[in-house]
């Protein structure tokens, strides 16, 4: 049976004590920046420093989250605290960014890199790109199913972790840009405002409501899976994650032991496995949102969601019974405590919390009562009886962890064994074991004399040497050998016990090893591949963000000032139709999308062929598209995709993910790579013409500041105008909330009847569309539209500017197509002026919900 991980998250310095004490064999947590979750409590260099050797010294493994994307200006920076990190022993680091990954590979080359969910794998094909790439070990999407996993976990080396517990993203994560473009708030940033939370009215076309309120329709229960333990482990995962670093720590306490003993009861005895029921009612207890095994088991369909709140429902606790004066009776259907906390869900004004404070039984006040019994409780005046009643906290479960992680005696601590032996003239020896077979000794700095009345015995030897006090270990084995009746000062033996313990916790942490050259070796060749001027020691400057000196002049990139002619124009399109009118209107290359929408039919190959070739006369290009997302038990299909559209004479690929990256390899074709590839910086556009690609379309979140500070090492493009989609998703909305799609329970389609849109709070809606693999797509509410500023663009000497239209019908792809022909026009003609603003104003005509400038002016944090 191979022994699993079990990885907790630390937000905080107490929920890390919480996750060691409760069994966690490794921790993830994050710096005070550069991760992706700024808004948890987080570690400062020296609390990094405190937490290595805390963990270390029980063995626990400690894992820091660098998983954000990075602009060029931060590379040199982060790239100085993945040393200090390397110096602290770190057991490796969790990164999103593909040029941080090169830069590492090259400038700390035996620093562990696992893959961040943030990089969307969901297939063999990605793992196996990671894993060439030098990563040890990636996270998976948590869209996949059981199936999906045992089919990666057996065409890869590297080792797969999963999440098993905690809050899920509606969208896969990385591919989410909803808080960033609505609110400049950016998942990939670190800074998600977690929108999907937020409730939403579903609407027809028309901007009809379809429900009668809004509802929380994009925010997902949450994960569980104590009871899929033995089929996680069947499928290959090695490292069962835990999500939380924005948690209590008595929430990672109760979740990490939970799953500690499950985990070790099922590799003690898998023929008797079982949850009991008091582990589930303590993680449901600690918070819980509703569980959903997720896509384990394939797609839940509604059963993913909590629509009715997005926060913790607690445990049902019983309805409002008959009124007695100012007390309901209320049947419990858990127990209850004076202390612990309820929600009534009142029948007019929402939920109204309160603390037990009294609780009656039979006419007399009680401390407790089981679940079972009838009780009288006080309850807010609003109650109406059957209103429901949830237990949200449970005093005695929260005293009970808290000690884990509060008390200085330790409940979990390694046995030690101890060896002493004595005679009279010597020093007394002393040497102690841990469980791992590390030895350390100590001596006395006196000899040992012969006892005249107190001799050392088992007794007394076994109260001095147990006093380990707050260490992490305990007296398990005593072995005595003694040369008659022989004696110390006990103060003696309690130093010798002091020194043996020093050294045992600096045996402990040696083990875990250093991971950087020497810093003059590093900071050679950051020198070389990032140069700055008023570099100082690596690690200095962290905290306040202001790193070591300012940028030389110039030394970002070129500015990219250096024109070298006004962009081309590209047009990604939904169909053949869409195609053919953006090639009519004179694109210079048309991206044909991956993905087949369900009102539309997938391409012809013959036709796909014969509109290639009749591009080919125009000195255009068709460039079909690989899917942005496809699982492992799609695998072949996309293969069957790959070669219909080679053999009808497509050599150039558009390519979205780290999946199509490899694919593509494999089959010896070329690539662009889409802006789902998330290329922030310069290092990751070497890292992906490192991989064959010929060019690249730039992440959407990048400012022209930043696109100015790239130095491209191949062509690249930017997306000017279109509605991106600002979340893809495994769950469509329509087919759960309209559809009747449940478990065993197909759904009847409504997404091939018409056409739908989210509408939030301040009335806008969002257009959403599905695929034929039942991928959900939600819109921008507001296209975003720069024509007005395409001089502007073009000076920062891009390649190509794009158009993103695949849901778009032929006739506005022919005219937004024509508008920004006629722009570049202008712009080779050195006649733009009032031409841009006029044909930014037709092109603002062709949006009606308005228009937005995406992030080229403000950019995200």
């Amino acid at each position: 049976m191979v022994k699993v991980e079990l990885m907790a998250p630390a937000g905080s310095p107490e929920a890390l004590k919480a996750a060691v004490g409760n069994g966690a064999d490794a921790v993830y947590l994050g710096g005070k920046q550069f991760n992706a979750r700024e808004g948890a409590e987080n570690f400062s260099q020296e609390e990094i420093l405190a937490a290595i050797d805390y963990a270390h010294e029980r063995g626990t493994r400690v894992y820091v989250t660098v998983n954000i994307l990075l602009a060029d200006r931060e590379l040199a920076e982060t790239l100085d605290y993945l040393y200090f990190l390397g110096k602290a022993r770190v057991d490796g680091i969790i990164v999103q960014d593909l040029g941080l990954a090169a830069l590492a590979r090259r400038l700390l080359p035996e620093l562990p890199l696992i893959g961040s969910t943030q990089m969307t794998v969901t297939s063999a094909a990605g793992a196996k790109f990671l894993q060439e790439q030098g990563f040890r070990r990636v996270v998976l999407g948590r869209e996949l199913s059981l199936a999906d996993i045992r089919a990666i976990s057996r065409q890869v080396d590297i080792e797969l972790e999963a999440f098993v517990h905690g809050a899920l993203c509606f969208s896969y994560s990385g591919q989410c840009l909803l808080s960033s473009m609505v609110g400049g708030r950016s998942g990939n940033r670190g800074r998600c405002a977690q929108p999907c939370r937020l409730a939403y009215t579903l609407v027809d076309e028309r901007g009809r409501p379809l429900e009668l309120k809004p509802e929380h329709l994009l925010s997902t229960r949450d994960l569980y899976t104590l009871d899929r333990v033995p089929q996680l482990i069947a499928a290959g995962v090695k490292a069962f994650k835990i999500e939380g670093r924005m948690r209590r720590p008595e929430y990672v306490a109760v979740v990490t032991r939970a799953y500690r003993k499950i985990i070790d009861r099922y590799l003690a005895d898998p023929e008797g496995f079982q949850v009991l029921p008091e582990e589930e009612r303590a993680v449901a207890q600690i918070f819980n949102r509703d569980f959903t095994p997720g896509y384990l088991e394939g797609d839940p369909g509604a059963e993913l969601m909590s629509y009715g709140r997005p926060s913790n429902r607690g445990l049902y606790l019983g309805r409002a019974g008959r009124r007695q004066g100012e007390r309901f009776l209320v049947h419990l259907e858990a127990p209850l405590r004076q202390g612990d906390g309820l929600e009534v869900w009142v029948s007019r004004g929402g939920h109204q919390g309160l603390v037990v404070h009294h609780i009656w039984q039979g006419g007399r006040e009680v401390t407790f009562a089981p679940a079972g019994t009838t009780v009288a409780l006080e309850l807010p005046p609003s109650t109406r009886p059957g209103d429901r009643i949830f237990k949200t906290s449970d005093v005695e479960l929260l005293e009970e962890v808290r000690r884990t992680y509060t008390s200085p005696r330790e409940e979990r601590r390694l046995p030690l064994a101890m060896k002493v032996e004595a005679r009279p003239g010597e020093p007394l020896k002393l040497e102690v074991i841990d469980p791992q077979g590390h030895r350390v000794q100590a001596r006395t700095s006196v000899a040992a004399v012969v006892a005249e009345r107190h001799p050392l015995d088992e007794a007394v030897l076994a109260e001095q040497l147990g006093r380990l006090g707050n260490t992490p270990y305990r007296l398990a084995e005593l072995i005595i050998s003694l040369a008659g009746p022989v004696m110390v000062p006990l103060s003696e033996l309690n130093r010798a016990r002091r020194e043996a313990i020093e050294k045992l916790r600096q045996v402990r942490l040696a083990i875990f090893p250093q991971r950087v050259p020497p810093a003059a070796e590093f900071e050679e060749g950051l020198e070389q591949l990032l140069p700055r001027q008023g570099r100082g020691r690596p690690g200095a400057g962290l905290e306040t963000g202001k790193g070591r000196g300012p940028w030389n002049e110039g030394t970002a990139g070129p500015g990219r000032q250096d024109l070298r002619g006004v962009p081309r124009l590209a047009v990604a399109v939904g169909d053949l139709e869409g195609a053919r009118a953006a090639l009519a209107a004179g694109a210079g290359r048309v991206y044909l999308a991956g993905e087949t929408w369900q009102d539309r039919e997938p391409p012809d190959p013959a036709a796909l062929q014969e509109l290639m070739a009749a591009a080919g006369e125009k000195e255009a290009a068709v460039i079909p598209a690989l899917p942005r997302i496809w699982h492992e038990t799609e695998a072949a299909a996309v293969a069957r995709q790959l070669e219909r559209l080679a053999a009808a004479g497509a050599s150039l690929f558009l390519i979205a993910g780290l999946g199509g990256l490899q694919i593509l390899k494999e089959y010896g074709l070329a690539g662009w790579g889409d802006y789902p590839l998330n290329a922030f910086n310069t290092w990751s556009l070497k890292a992906l013409a490192g991989a064959g690609l010929t060019g690249v379309t730039l992440s959407p979140e990048m400012n022209l500041e930043q696109l100015r500070e790239l130095d491209p090492p191949l062509p690249v493009e930017a997306i000017v105008h279109g509605a991106l989609p600002l979340m893809v998703s495994a769950h469509c909305v329509l087919g759960a909330r309209l559809g009747g799609k449940r478990p065993g329970r197909a759904c009847t389609a409504p997404c091939r009847r018409g056409r739908y849109g989210l509408k939030d709070r301040l009335g806008l809606v969002f257009p959403v569309t599905t695929d034929r693999q039942c991928r959900f797509y939600l819109y921008n509410a507001r296209e975003m539209s720069l024509i007005d500023h395409l001089e502007e663009i073009a000076a920062l000497g891009l390649d190509w500017i794009r158009i993103e239209a695949r849901e778009k019908p032929p006739s506005y792809i022919r005219r937004v197509t024509g508008l920004y022909r006629e722009a570049l026009a202008a712009l080779e003609n050195g006649d733009a002026g009032e031409i841009l603003a006029a044909l930014a104003g037709e092109a603002e005509a062709l949006a009606p919900a308005g228009i937005t400038r995406g992030h080229y002016f403000r950019g995200v944090v």
